[in-house]
């Protein structure tokens, strides 16, 4: 830039900054505004101009920042001026200068901190206005008004809960409420002094709601003990002359109204706040009223005590009902008496004598019941079973916390479950038979019957048992009316049909009609589908029964997609295809394996983990197939999801043990095939595995005492007696090797190719040294 240009330039930034500096912003801008149209016209650089320009923007945001400052210190005055309404005004044209900033992180910080101060403004009109009311003893319009103030406090001071306005904010509400408290309680005195004792009490406890409503209770323990205390007074003041009144009427033999007069006294004592006093109250309200009760009381128990020892009691539901109806009288009239000791040794006394009663009437009743179902005289159980349930919810027992009533409720579950099982038995005759329809009609009968069940887990598996039962019925029917791929067609078909006249409802005017009438068809159409996807799974199922897996896939796949497209896809449909399609792929899976195809066998089961991605059986034999290809981390891998989503899956346990085996880590295989046993202890091949680890090992007894176990569970294991014997081999104990070696090759002859030979020639070795031996001792 030359000389003479730069001179001229800094002239004129020179005089904005004098106007800025005076305050004069408006001339200030109109000069860094000749600065820009002076650059524009009369710089050529474009690097230089942009610099320039940049620059002078740059001066121009803080001649607005600066004249945004001096409103907002006006603005600041007029509120510590107490003229809120103003300041709120120049708050706002601060706001409005803001606009005029290009600069976004400056314009922002300017905008939040006016904000702020509005916010703040606000504050400070609504405590004024709250202290003048305050002073005006308007007290509730005070309250709103800090409580205003409060909220907005905490939303702008919510990370700073030592804020000075926020902390007088709740000083003056907290000042209020106190002094509301004192007038109330000094008004509940007053009422007590003059004997309105209802009104006194509920002022108290108005005074004990305005605590608990706008105080922390445990900053306030001392004043709430005095107001419960008040109270306490007035319930006892009443107390007393009730008490002493029925021990009046009790030396005149007025008994009921004795009663009377203290049950109206325990009444009273009862509403008291919990304290010394109250305990107090009920313990000389009990000596009077309950010896009353227990005289009542004993007579009764010792009458259904008389019935419970009569010979096979339990037998007559009359003697049992009759007993307890004694004892839940008794208990009755324990439930009125005053809370102590003897109340709490009389209560659990009648419980007892309550369920023991109960319990024996129903043991009698569960076994006969039990003969009624072997008997298969269903109705008598169910009858029998009601009553014993009747018995049971007469048990002081909580409802849900009563043994009696599940086990009850299960033993009902059980005679259906018998009923409903021979129902189903008919359905599958049916289905033999290949009478569909009345199957059908059979298996809802079924489905009926388990509505009077209660609701289980084992109720809820029948049911879905029967249903799935239903479901492939219908498919049966369907595939029964014909050729699979002709009804195939022959749904196509319908489908196309349908679509037609779901192009003509669309064309249809008015608005409800079309709606409805679309609906319809769709509804048509999902029907439609919903067959399809039966035949499409039903000719997967036979394809893959014939071992012709990848036309079967064909179908599974082509199901997915008519679920798809459904307006409202099948989940039990999808259920239904998945599951016949991931089973089939297992088994194709298990195919390839046998043929030691392995990529194509891990093929399969990622498949079906597409389909299921917590399928056991996909992960074990992707586990197998990594195994055979000696990759023994990948298997591991797998075998291990496996036993993540399936604990108890034995045979993923045992092969992880194998799959370590063959990386030499003999610990972690041993602790995996140990877990294979303790789940099963009768899983002769996890004690088989575990003998040859400490084979390995050199664990000879160790792997011997494994192998022995095996052959106890399956006497036929030929390799487990073999590798026994190899066991015995190896310490030395020929005699054993022998016994066991010879087992084995009897199951197995197989086994003996190489070593019979071997075994004839030790065996006559050994026979001759024995010989040998034998007549040195006799010449010794």
């Amino acid at each position: 830039m030359k000389a003479s240009i730069l001179k001229k330039l800094n002239l004129i930034i020179e005089e904005a900054n004098a106007f800025k500096d005076k305050n004069n912003f408006q001339k200030a801008l109109k000069k860094f505004q000749e600065a820009l149209d002076f650059i524009s016209n009369n710089v050529k650089e474009e690097e230089e101009k942009n610099t320039e320009v940049e620059n002078i923007k740059n001066a121009i945001n803080q001649t607005y920042s600066v004249q945004v400052d001096n409103v907002v210190q006006g603005a600041i005055r007029l509120t510590a001026q107490k003229k809120f309404d103003k300041a709120k005004e120049e708050f706002q044209n601060a706001l409005k200068l803001v606009e005029n900033i290009d600069e976004p992180n400056l314009k922002l910080a300017e905008t939040e901190e006016i904000n702020k101060l509005i916010s703040e403004n606000e504050i400070e009109y609504l405590l004024t206005n709250g202290l003048i009311l305050k002073s005006k003893n308007q007290l509730t319009e005070a309250v709103e008004m800090f409580k205003e103030g409060l909220r907005i406090a905490e939303e702008i001071y919510e990370s700073d809960f030592r804020n000075e306005a926020l902390i007088r904010i709740k000083n003056e509400i907290a000042m209020i409420y106190e002094s509301q408290i004192d007038e109330i309680v000094e008004k509940g005195k007053d009422l007590k002094k003059s004997g309105q004792i209802e009104s006194a009490i509920n002022t108290f406890e108005e005074a004990l709601s305005t605590i608990e409503k706008y105080f922390d209770p445990k900053s306030k323990s001392t004043q709430i003990k005095a107001i419960k205390n008040l109270s306490n007074e007035i319930y006892s003041n009443q107390i007393k002359p009730l008490t002493d009144k029925g021990k009046e009427l009790l030396k005149q033999n007025s008994t009921e109204q004795a009663i009377s007069k203290l049950k109206e006294a325990l009444s009273l004592a009862n509403k008291m706040y919990d304290s010394d006093l109250k305990n107090l109250e009920i313990s000389l309200i009990a000596e009077v009223l309950n010896p009353i009760y227990i005289e009542r009381i004993n007579p009764l128990v010792e009458k259904g005590k008389e019935i419970t020892k009569q010979e096979k009691f339990e037998e007559s539901i009359t003697s049992v009902n009759e007993a307890v109806d004694n004892f839940n009288q008794a208990f009755d009239i324990i439930k009125n008496m005053a809370q102590s000791k003897k109340k709490e040794i009389k209560f659990k006394e009648v419980s007892d004598l309550i369920n023991s009663t109960c319990t024996a009437g129903i043991n009698v009743i569960k076994e006969n019941s039990i003969q009624y179902i072997v008997q298969k005289k269903y109705e008598q159980a169910i009858s029998d079973l009601y009553i014993a349930l009747s018995l049971a919810k007469r048990m002081v027992y909580p409802e849900e916390e009563n043994p009696e009533l599940d086990n009850l409720k299960n033993l009902v579950n059980k005679v259906y479950f018998a009923e409903v099982s021979e129902v189903v038995i008919k359905a599958d005759k049916l289905v033999e038979q290949k009478k569909y329809e009345k199957a059908i009609e059979t298996y809802n009968k079924a489905l009926v019957m388990t509505n009077k069940m209660y609701l289980t887990d084992e109720m809820e598996k029948e049911v879905g048992k029967i249903k799935s039962q239903i479901y492939e019925t219908e498919i049966k029917q369907l595939v029964g009316k014909g050729d699979l791929a002709e009804e195939q067609k022959l749904k196509e078909r319908e489908i196309e049909k349908l679509k037609k006249r779901l192009d003509y409802a669309q064309s249809i005017d008015d608005p409800e009609r079309r709606v409805a009438e679309m609906t319809k068809i769709k509804k048509l159409i999902d029907e439609v589908h919903s067959e399809e996807i039966k035949l499409l799974i039903e000719q997967g199922n036979q394809l893959a029964d014939l071992k012709k897996y990848d036309d079967a896939f064909k179908f599974y796949e082509n199901a997915l997609k008519v679920n798809e497209m459904m307006e409202s896809p099948d989940v039990k449909n999808k259920d239904l295809i998945k599951t016949s399609y991931k089973n089939e792929l297992i088994n194709r899976a298990n195919f390839e394996l046998e043929n030691k195809n392995y990529d194509n066998a891990i093929q399969h089961c990622r498949r079906a983990l597409d389909l299921d991605d917590i399928f056991v059986e996909a992960y074990y034999h992707l586990g197998l197939a990594y195994h055979l290809k000696k990759k023994y981390d990948a298997a591991i891998e797998n075998f291990q999801r496996a036993v993540d989503f399936n604990e108890k899956h034995i045979n993923s346990w045992k092969c992880m043990g194998l799959s370590y085996e063959a990386k030499e880590d003999y610990d972690k295989a041993l602790n995996n095939l140990n877990k294979s046993v303790e789940i099963d202890s009768n899983f002769a091949d996890g004690w088989y595995n575990l003998g040859n680890v400490y084979k390995l090992r050199k664990e000879f007894d160790k792997a011997i005492e494994s192998y022995n176990k095996a052959t106890e569970i399956n006497p036929e294991f030929a390799k487990a007696w073999f590798f026994m014997g190899s066991a015995y081999f190896d310490k030395k104990d020929y005699n054993n090797t022998i016994k066991n070696l010879e087992k084995a090759i009897k199951i197995d002859p197989n086994l003996g190719k190489d070593v019979n030979p071997l075994i004839k020639d030790i065996k006559s070795k050994i026979e001759k040294l024995q010989e040998t031996l034998s007549m040195s001792f006799i010449n010794r």
